[in-house]
């Protein structure tokens, strides 16, 4: 979880401005956020690479128009909303397509579900809980788009209940939680399909279902597990289900590795290097003129370039231990060389020996400590600053670390709807940039280190310059330790 506000508010007034360098980093900066925006409402639908850039046009012509620049973030998210809820009422009222309109359906191989499975490496639980997506209804699709956002730390509830039409955060709570329920329902009915050997009963049951999850097959098989002893011990296994939220804090954004149009774009970029015009006081139709067109795409073209980087796996780290010089000969008088004698002097007395003291141990560094250091070596190979420990964000990483344990939770926002933000001020940190980055589980240091160095949200966090002070704070759990670490820039 991070915060640039203030990054953002510079480039919405310099884009407002008519700086076309402005437009096309708010474009890199904001396109992965909208694609898995809408992907996972539309669960990769052949139309969403359409949605997606006509959400960037619509946002960079309308800059004029958005009273303030901080708000950026929670105004596109709204923007990509009402393009899928238009998309959604076309379909309905759209008749069935035939043959001649086949190549409109949706691509099996554009699965969202599948995507965020292979591009983000996902296993286990968290494998579990995006096939568990297929099984929802529709209408929780919209829903379920803001808050895996939510979960994995990239959207704030203020910002949810906004792209859910303005509602409030309470009424956004309890729709959430709602569809959360449905969610564990599918992800106890994946568990049970996948079980091996599979259940007499259940199998007697499915022998009708096509395949394909749907409510319907849902509530089925949710029914057979809440009276098959069986199925439920496969569901919940040993050490049961781990809360869906914990899942998804820290997954990173599907990387946008196919971007439609985004070739045809640079082609046009390329014939045409004319930039975006300055908005003026007239308020335009959105129109998809080659330049607009060229210029989203051409973004998009980086941000794939970036993407597919990201997904290249590292080499594991070589450490080499340097080979220990070898022991020198012993030297051994050869028989011809004369050995000179020399006489020992007379004994004389000495003055005693002071007494020999023995300095202090040196503590041994924490593993919050330890944690810092580790990064800070990271951050030097990066070219960045080390972080200064600052006791207040250590303050408040403990704090909400116990938090978590005390009440049962875990996610960057507290029951109350609260985040990283909130928590640094209150302790008493005047901020100009903030982060946070979490982990439930790492027995030490260097494992909790190794697992946010996952190329995404957590390793930018820890690499990002701007950052200068630091707090990190290790809790016991029921789950293991609870990892909080917060990363700052000063006010001034």
């Amino acid at each position: 979880m991070h915060s640039d506000e203030g990054r953002t508010t510079a480039l919405v007034e310099a884009a407002r401005a008519g700086d076309a360098r402005a437009r096309d980093t708010l474009v890199r900066a904001y396109l992965p956020l909208v694609h898995n925006i809408v992907g996972r409402a539309l669960d990769g639908h052949a139309d969403t690479d359409d949605i997606v850039q006509e959400t960037m046009v619509r946002a960079l012509d309308g800059l004029s128009g958005l009273r303030d620049p901080a708000r950026f973030r929670s105004w596109l998210v709204a923007i990509a909303m009402n393009g899928i809820r238009r998309r959604w009422r076309e379909r309905q009222q759209a008749a069935v397509p035939g043959l001649d309109r086949a190549e409109e359906l949706a691509d099996p191989s554009g699965d969202f579900t599948d995507l965020t499975i292979l591009r983000l490496g996902l296993s286990g639980q968290r494998r579990d809980v995006a096939r568990a997506t297929r099984w929802l209804d529709e209408e929780d699709r919209e829903l379920l788009a803001l808050w895996w956002l939510e979960a994995a730390g990239e959207l704030t509830r203020a910002e949810v209940a906004e792209g859910l039409g303005g509602i409030s955060p309470q009424h956004a709570a309890v729709r959430i939680q709602r569809m959360k329920e449905r969610l564990e329902t599918g992800r106890a009915v994946v568990r049970a399909l996948d079980a091996v050997p599979p259940c007499p009963e259940l199998a007697e049951i499915v022998t009708a279902w096509d395949g394909r999850p749907s409510p319907l097959w849902r509530k089925r098989i949710a029914r057979h597990q809440r009276t098959c002893d069986g199925c439920t011990g496969r569901v919940t296994g040993r050490r049961g289900l781990a809360p869906v939220e914990s899942l998804l804090v820290g997954i990173g954004l599907v990387p946008p590795l196919a971007v439609g149009a985004a070739t045809r774009g640079a082609e046009s970029l390329a014939a045409d290097p004319v930039g975006f015009a300055t908005p003026t006081s007239t308020p335009t139709p959105t129109r998809w003129t080659p330049v607009r067109r060229a210029c989203v795409a051409g973004a998009a073209a980086v941000v794939v370039l970036g993407a597919a980087a990201l997904l290249v796996p590292r080499q594991p780290d070589t450490r080499l231990t340097p080979a220990r010089p070898a022991a020198a000969p012993p030297v051994t008088p050869s028989p011809t060389t004369p050995v000179a004698t020399v006489a020992a002097p007379a004994p004389t007395t000495r003055p005693p020996k002071p007494p020999r003291t023995t300095p202090p141990p040196t503590p041994r560094p924490s593993v919050e400590e330890r944690v810092t250091a580790r990064v800070n070596r990271l951050r030097e190979a990066a070219g960045c600053a080390p972080l200064r420990i600052d006791r207040r964000l250590v303050s408040a990483a403990r704090a909400y670390a116990r938090d978590m344990v005390a009440r049962g939770y875990y996610g960057h926002s507290s029951p109350e709807g609260d985040f990283a933000d909130k928590r640094i001020t209150a302790a008493g940190y005047e901020w100009s940039a903030w982060a946070e980055n979490l982990a439930q589980g790492a027995p030490d240091p260097e494992t909790v280190v190794e697992d946010w160095r996952d190329g995404a949200m957590h390793e930018e966090n820890m690499l990002d310059c701007r950052y200068r002070d630091t707090g990190v704070a290790a809790v016991r759990g029921p789950e293991g330790l609870i990892w909080v670490q917060k990363l700052a820039a000063p006010a001034s």
